[in-house]
């Protein structure tokens, strides 16, 4: 069973200040090493490892000891890590690995420009997931509701890859059945499909086919549909959308790629 430590370091004076970055970082680069922040009061940092045995945290203690800018090191807590099955799978889809470097600051959850429609702030569904809650996780709204700003991003002083997490938690909810009829997944088929068959977005196709997936559904209004066809006129008049797609040289090796990705995914 995995372990975990929390370790407790102080720094030398000269490499205070300034050097909390620069330490962080240094920490961060051990594979033991899963989260590193700054703390007050005696120590200079708190860290969480995970190791294998017990025995694995003398280990990883004297690694951090060797850094000359450590002055002493203490060992709060050693306890076993309970299995964290959800977790686990968070971490192995790409785009999910970089939570483990949260400290839930909100500074996520105050960017974000569609929070107030979510049903759980970014920083709230990154401990949702950490503490395993498959159900709640992936049958919320709130990456549905991600506009893929990258505000959230941007501004993380931890640079975890929150946008990216996003995603992550759709591919999983989509993958166990979880998405309950949303109209997204609807929207990103019917885009795949027709880069399938075109190489390129054919726009009026993909949204017919858009549209009747959502109306068959019930989850979209089909009034919606009607209330486009004014600004539909307008693109075609323009030029700017055509009638019938138009295929780009190259569009069989497009094709095949995007196969081969669907299938190393697992899922459409």
């Amino acid at each position: 069973m995995k372990t975990k430590a929390y370790l407790m370091i102080k720094m030398n004076k000269e490499a205070g200040g300034n050097g909390h970055k620069s330490a962080i970082k240094e920490l961060e680069a051990i594979p033991e090493v899963e989260v590193v922040a700054p703390v007050t009061g005696e120590y200079d940092l708190v860290g969480v490892a995970m190791v294998d045995t017990p025995k694995g945290v003398a280990g990883v203690a004297n690694k951090i000891q060797a850094k000359e800018w450590v002055k002493s090191l203490h060992v709060l807590k050693v306890e076993p890590a309970a299995p964290n099955p959800f977790l686990d799978e968070v971490y192995s889809t790409p785009g999910g690995e970089s939570i483990r470097w949260c400290a839930q600051c909100g500074l996520c959850s105050a960017s974000c420009p569609n929070v107030a429609q979510m049903d759980y702030s970014p920083r709230k569904i990154i401990a949702l997931s950490r503490a395993g809650r498959r159900y709640d996780v992936l049958t919320s709204n709130t990456m549905w509701i991600c506009a893929s700003c990258y505000l959230c991003t941007v501004r993380c002083p931890k640079n975890v890859k929150i946008t990216e997490f996003m995603h992550a938690l759709e591919r999983l909810s989509n993958r166990h059945g979880l998405s309950l009829g949303r109209a997204t997944p609807a929207m990103y088929r019917a885009f795949i499909d027709s880069i399938r068959s075109n190489g390129r977005v054919h726009e009026l196709g993909m949204m017919m086919k858009f549209y009747l997936s959502t109306l068959s559904t019930g989850k979209m209004n089909p009034l919606a549909t009607i209330k486009m066809l004014p600004l539909a006129l307008k693109l075609l008049l323009h030029g700017r959308m055509s009638i019938k797609p138009t295929k780009i040289k190259g569009s069989k090796q497009l094709k095949t790629i995007v196969e081969k990705a669907q299938a190393l995914g697992g899922a459409r």
